[in-house]
């Protein structure tokens, strides 16, 4: 896919962070080489969530004048994360992707050229024709499938438990958000004033390095999410 250049928006990239060390790097790297800065007006707001093995200072080292760090103190939460990202970047538009590989930023190009053809969010799925995931076990899909499809009862997205995705902040503009765990995408496709959206298809690929935050408590997390969401909307 050919690049652009941009001629209306710059946007911001947030990265909630925990323990990533082994990941800055290369993540950092692969951004710069898919959004030349010649082409793309934007900066990277990694919000580092009070890590152990120096993952901050690593992106800090790392980030150049591409962007900076955001240290949080606070009660760690990549929901949370995610919106104080949000809440103190530059741009009204915001691209929200993880630290472990999983997200390609080689899409990002994709996702804001979406934008500018008239949509408000651009969700990167894997439950749309030519997408999917990769060194995933058989039961992992499954409950991620089967956690779309409660989460269906609250928004129309089919991978709405995804956690990369560009968004104009207008659409968040007067809404509340109260995320719980890791799922602040669906947070976010169920509440935002968004009039458009698209979903694009990419690979999710199991991180290669670290470990996983995903484990029985983000499980019940997400179902209680989901049955707060659909208790605000009687």
């Amino acid at each position: 896919m050919q690049n652009v250049k941009l001629a209306e928006n710059s946007f911001s990239i947030i990265i909630p962070t925990y323990n990533e060390s082994e990941n800055m790097q290369d993540i950092l790297s692969r951004i710069k080489s898919a959004l030349p800065q010649d082409q793309y007006d934007f900066e990277i707001l990694m919000v580092d969530d009070n890590s152990s093995d120096k993952t901050a200072d690593i992106a800090e080292n790392a980030l150049g004048n591409c962007g900076r760090v955001i240290r949080r103190k606070a009660v760690r939460s990549l929901s949370l994360s995610v919106l104080d990202g949000i809440n103190q970047s530059s741009n009204d538009l915001v691209v929200v992707m993880d630290a472990d590989g999983s997200h390609p930023p080689e899409l990002i190009p994709e996702m804001i050229k979406a934008i500018n053809q008239g949509h408000d969010l651009i969700v990167a799925s894997r439950y749309v024709a030519h997408a999917g995931s990769s060194g995933f076990p058989l039961s992992r899909k499954l409950v991620s499938r089967f956690a779309c499809f409660i989460g269906n009862l609250v928004c129309p997205i089919r991978d709405n438990t995804s956690g990369f995705f560009c968004i104009k902040k207008e659409s968040l503009n007067g809404v509340i958000l109260t995320p719980r765990g890791f799922k602040i995408g669906l947070e976010v496709f169920a509440k935002a004033k968004y009039q458009s959206y698209k979903e694009i298809p990419y690979i999710f690929v199991n991180r290669i390095k670290g470990k996983s935050k995903l484990g029985i408590g983000a499980i019940f997390d997400y179902l209680v999410q989901v049955l707060r969401l659909l208790g605000d909307r009687k």
